[in-house]
């Protein structure tokens, strides 16, 4: 995986979330990752991630700070009221540019 400062940004690591971050990883793009329970990060980074070039991040802002501009955000949380309260959170943290991008 390139060095370089990721761009791709994936919150929600359940199932689907895991696959993706892992085919991102995979075709060679940086990613970071990020769910809203540290234990479920920590696991998937320990486990299924080592060795992958991806990056965890344990807060919100720090997923985002962790990102270079413009930002693309992939949302793989749980349809409905967990998506709002994602967005809700998050837009406040992002510049001009940036793209959620709900999956």
């Amino acid at each position: 995986m390139s060095e370089a400062t990721p761009h791709v940004g994936l919150i929600g690591l359940a199932v689907m979330g895991e696959n993706l971050a892992l085919n991102i990883a995979r075709n060679g793009f940086p990613l970071v990752v990020y769910n809203r329970t540290t234990a479920r990060t920590r696991a998937f980074m320990a486990d299924r991630a080592a060795g992958t070039g991806i990056a965890g991040a344990e807060t919100l802002a720090g997923f985002v700070a962790s990102l270079a501009s413009p930002r693309q955000i992939i949302l793989l949380v749980k349809a409905g009221a967990p998506v709002d309260a994602v967005i809700t959170e998050l837009v406040p943290l992002l510049n001009q540019g940036d793209i959620i991008i709900d999956g």
